[in-house]
């Protein structure tokens, strides 16, 4: 009989912990204790196999939203729940889920599993995305690496010449992924020119409009959405990561997607919904152009604590696994995250 490893064993352990918190009243007497009152998700693309779309289960969607029901959790629309905390009303077992970007597995799949559960959910779309003009510069890169016949590519970020080689469907993904964390940390107009690039030399002709793995939900569709309890809200024009544009470019992308979202809506969203959202992305420009344009938000896309404070509301990554879920709502993601931030930064020398 094979020995399990200590790393199988340690993660079977905190499993075993975590699923605890499914049990009654465990997840809602450690949100007291961590003085969690409500919870944000952040949800991207669903699963298609037969189109090549990984992503959330819609069962698994179904099944969590149904424990969240029964439990008595509080589903509240994103906007009530950042009203609430804005006003200083006391919320428990708050809960908020928001879509980002626009596709349309978003609008096809999980729009009807919310609605089932009579469950609001708000959607942040990238404009130029529904109106057909561009498609995201991580799924062109994707598309390169699954469709060039060669196995190694050199890629230009700015200064930095990039190596990609692969032999097997798993190297071909992680040297996809090594090279979409390098651009993402790039200037626009080298992430740019880094794709344009590549796709020429991986001999790989990029088409003008979306493949349909990588296609927009349309406007039609979020106007149908409206009368279903699905809320939309601006997520820029075509989702560059702000902090590496000009501050004409970051002030023309906050404006006009929100000029659009609410020119093809009823009822828009008075809430900004920042393009990658890690802390590094959003600064005091982006912020202030968000407050001059009188909205009443702006969403990261990290752990915190939410407060009266709304121009950097957290939020968790939705994952398909009941435990993590609560294990968000419970506040244990958000003191492991501080944990993990204070420890980077004590290692590179910076006192808190």
């Amino acid at each position: 009989m094979a020995i399990p490893s200590s790393r199988k064993m340690a993660h079977s352990f905190k499993q075993a912990a975590l699923n605890l918190l499914t049990l009654p009243g465990v997840a809602p007497a450690l949100s007291s204790l961590t003085d969690t009152q409500a919870t944000i998700f952040m949800l991207h693309r669903f699963s298609i196999p037969d189109l090549g779309i990984s992503g959330h289960d819609p069962e698994a969607l179904r099944r969590n939203l149904g424990f969240l029901r029964k439990a008595r959790y509080n589903l509240m629309p994103l906007e009530d729940l950042l009203q609430k905390l804005r006003d200083g009303v006391p919320l428990t077992g708050a809960v908020a889920f928001a879509l980002d970007d626009g596709y349309f597995d978003q609008a096809e799949i999980a729009a009807p599993i919310f609605a089932e559960f009579d469950c609001p959910v708000s959607c942040f779309v990238a404009t130029g995305f529904l109106d057909g003009k561009l498609w995201f510069w991580w799924d062109r890169l994707m598309t390169i690496f699954q469709k060039t016949k060669q196995r190694e590519l050199k890629a230009q970020v700015g200064n930095e010449v990039v190596h990609c080689r692969w032999d097997s469907p798993v190297t071909r993904r992680i040297a996809w992924w090594n090279l979409n964390l390098r651009c993402q940390d790039a200037w626009e107009a080298d992430r740019l020119a880094c794709i344009e690039g590549l796709s020429c030399e991986a001999e790989v002709e990029l088409p003008d409009p979306a493949p349909a793995q990588f296609a927009p939900m349309s406007w039609d569709a979020a106007r149908r959405l409206e009368s279903h309890g699905v809320r939309f809200g601006p997520h820029t024009v075509t989702h560059p990561v702000l902090r590496t544009t000009s501050a004409s470019q970051a002030e023309w992308e906050i404006f006009e997607s929100w000029r659009r979202v609410s020119r093809e809506v009823t009822q828009p969203v008075p809430i900004f919904c920042y393009p990658n959202g890690r802390s590094q992305d959003v600064g005091e420009r982006e912020i202030a152009t968000v407050r001059k344009l009188g909205l009443q938000a702006g969403l990261m896309a990290q752990p915190g604590k939410l407060d009266r404070d709304l121009c950097r509301v957290p939020r968790y990554p939705y994952t398909d696994d009941l435990a993590q879920i609560l294990q968000c709502m419970s506040g244990l993601e958000r003191v492991k995250f501080m944990l993990r931030l204070r420890q980077r930064t004590t290692r590179s020398g910076v006192c808190l």
